[in-house]
């Protein structure tokens, strides 16, 4: 099944360490800005953006370990590679809009708008088969696991003076 799948240009070894690459850049010139922009300032910028921050928080682990994921993934040549890395571009994305939404709350607010529309139907159209083939496995383990309840409701009816296994 993986020999005949043809890697997503996105997601080669030299694609992925460039958008590393841009990921680091945006963080670190976003923090930059934010530093200079609070340098008079008494307060620390994040003291009144706890919710951006825990999201920021979240948005760096989650690329942090889709990361570490995807690499497993594509080493395996899994399917899911692609998946979870689009799990990465999403996280990547979440946490540079973060720290914009506190330099810049309504370019913030606007670019997280129009990242999340494109996003998302970008997502649901590349990860389409992969979705598909999670929920098909997950609705056949669901099927098994019913049918086996069943069967075992079925066989204490039919047996009612047998002990309980």
């Amino acid at each position: 099944m993986a020999a005949n799948l043809r890697p997503h240009l996105a997601f080669q070894q030299q694609s992925v360490i460039m958008q590393h690459g841009v990921f680091t850049l945006l963080v670190e010139t976003l923090n930059s800005l934010i530093q200079v922009k609070y340098q008079s300032s008494k307060a620390s910028p994040f003291d009144g953006h706890d919710v951006i921050m825990s999201v920021l928080l979240a948005a760096i682990f989650t690329y942090a370990t889709a990361s570490v994921a995807e690499v497993m993934l594509l080493a395996r040549e899994s399917p899911y590679g692609t998946l979870v890395g689009n799990l990465r571009l999403f996280a990547g994305a979440l946490a540079a809009i973060s720290l914009l939404s506190i330099l810049d709350p309504i370019m913030g607010f606007i670019t997280a708008a129009v990242w999340a529309c494109l996003f998302m139907a970008v997502l649901a159209y590349e990860s389409r088969t992969e979705l598909g083939n999670i929920l098909r496995v997950v609705t056949d383990k669901l099927i098994d696991m019913f049918t086996r309840l069943a069967a075992s409701v079925r066989s204490r009816e039919e047996q009612p003076n047998q002990p309980p296994v």
